[in-house]
């Protein structure tokens, strides 16, 4: 079971799962992942590391991942917009995996300091706190740091890989390889990507998941279920309904 949360302009996912695999994607925010018990395998372009219960992963901006999890664990995910480590002059923190107690107490304070619905002050001083930590950390420890970000070039999603390729004039297979080896992630995989983003900003604007799925073009309903699940894990119905509570709260 996963529960979905936001306060101000940070998501939390949290809960217990047995098993699952995400498909590769990037976040626009800086992830803060946090293992209580069990593990979740991350793979990068790079390399594949393993978080384990007292880990702590974050994930900067634009990294390409996907994650599988295939043993009961509970987790908790934070989404943290750019804002937040921008506004401390410090935008370029690199994706690393921390198992220190101070970082792990930091992420926990943070989770207790949203999930109270403290104040936003109060909020970002718990994140200069988890940045600061973060900036001594990959001083002292620069050959940890997982490799820098490929690009996401900005291409129409709206036209076919044909289309595409045709701009660019190489031909549909040096196009699909080059693209690939410059983002990490194949134009397909971004199209998809880009749909299950939108979706869950659709569905926080009130749409009903029935118009989600068909104004993005998906097959059908069950269709557009399964491919959200895939990315969120909860189910648009579970996610929509857990945003009108938020949005209630205050």
């Amino acid at each position: 079971m996963v529960n979905y949360e936001k306060y101000l302009d940070i998501e939390i996912f949290e809960g217990k799962i047995s098993k699952h695999q995400y498909p590769w994607h990037f976040h626009n925010s800086y992830t803060i992942v946090l293992v209580e018990k069990g593990s979740i395998f991350y793979e990068f372009q790079e390399n594949r590391i393993q978080i384990e219960a007292g880990e702590v992963l974050f994930i900067e901006p634009l990294k390409v991942h996907r994650n599988t999890i295939s043993a009961p664990t509970i987790y908790k995910a934070l989404f943290v917009p750019n804002n937040y480590f921008d506004c401390l002059g410090q935008s370029n923190i690199a994706t690393e995996k921390l198992s220190q107690n101070k970082i792990f107490e930091n992420i926990v304070e943070l989770f207790s300091t949203i999930k109270n619905k403290k104040s936003k002050s109060e909020v970002c001083d718990a994140i200069f706190r988890i940045n600061e930590f973060m900036q001594n950390s990959q001083k002292q420890n620069s050959n940890n740091s997982i490799s820098v970000n490929k690009n996401i070039p900005h291409i129409n999603l709206d036209l076919s890989i044909n289309e595409l390729s045709k701009e660019a004039h190489l031909s549909k297979y040096h196009y699909q390889r080059e693209f690939k080896k410059k983002s990490g992630l194949t134009i397909g995989q971004l199209k998809q990507h880009d749909k299950t983003t939108q979706a869950k900003m659709l569905l926080e604007n009130g749409q009903l998941s029935t118009d989600v799925a068909y104004q993005l073009g998906f097959f059908d309903q069950s269709h557009f279920i399964k491919y959200f699940k895939k990315m969120w894990v909860i189910s648009p119905k579970f996610f929509k309904k857990a945003h009108f509570f938020t949005i209630f709260w205050f």
